[in-house]
């Protein structure tokens, strides 16, 4: 086993495909391949994942982003709205963008692990004057107690950036999604965001966030984003993404 392995885990039958970020003795560092989830494992647990799996398992993703896109095109009218991106993976971030690309959604997108994130966002926005923020990348829970924020990987780092932008700018002004897999998402409602993972603790896939921002920038400026079209467009479970009641960005041009 070596750094950038695709592999599964032995332990929990091989459920999520992993990319192995770093190698420290028996252990290894893991990052889900299409799921924002980090975790660690021996690597005695750790099994190759067979290159015509991965291939059918990458067709199957790109058959869903295929459907994604379809799906939107068919809401999205007028000027929708103004999309700042920050994910701490450069792979998530690349096909988040091509996404909101291919939807003919402006969109601004930087690669920030979550530590840098409170620093760096009001630079941001000052920058870039999004109505939308996307708060995202990895996070893991580890099962020792739901309410203590150091049991989550990044949901702290999170909170701080949310807080940051909410000392300027309010719940209307701008509409922020943060969250990765297994977030304290009412830690993150509380402090602050629109819309954010993980209520059930669960899994949300690569394109989740960008698809929270996507409806938030295509709904109109005076209608609430409706929560169960999240779910009816992507294939995240019930329970995974909430939040509170939201308008959208998307104005007509009158002319």
């Amino acid at each position: 086993m070596q750094k950038g392995d695709i592999v599964s885990r032995r332990s929990h039958n091989n459920d999520i495909i992993f990319v192995i970020t770093e190698i420290d003795g028996n252990k290894a560092y893991l990052s889900g391949l299409y799921i924002r989830l980090v975790a660690d494992s021996d690597l005695s647990d750790l099994v190759p994942v067979e290159e015509g799996y991965l291939s059918r398992y990458n067709e199957s993703k790109l058959e869903y982003e295929k459907n994604l896109i379809a799906s939107y095109k068919k809401k999205i009218g007028h000027i929708t709205g103004k999309i700042l991106h920050l994910d701490s993976d450069p792979f998530y971030l690349t096909k988040c963008m091509s996404l909101y690309k291919a939807l003919g959604i402006y969109a601004y997108g930087v690669e920030l692990n979550e530590q840098q994130m409170a620093d760096q966002i009001l630079g941001y926005i000052q920058k870039i004057r999004p109505n939308i923020i996307v708060l995202t990348g990895h996070d893991s829970y580890n099962n020792r107690g739901l309410d203590d924020l150091r049991n989550y990987k990044n949901t702290i780092n999170f909170i701080r950036t949310i807080v940051r932008v909410r000392s300027q700018y309010d719940l209307d002004n701008i509409c922020i999604f943060a969250g990765a897999c297994g977030s304290n998402a009412e830690s993150l409602i509380a402090a602050g965001a629109n819309f954010a993972s993980s209520f059930d603790r669960k899994n949300i896939e690569a394109f989740d966030p960008a698809i929270v921002a996507i409806m938030v920038a295509i709904t109109p400026f005076n209608q609430i984003v409706d929560i169960e079209n999240l779910y009816n467009f992507s294939k995240m479970q019930k329970g995974s993404i909430g939040g509170i009641e939201t308008y959208g960005k998307m104005r007509l041009l009158v002319h």
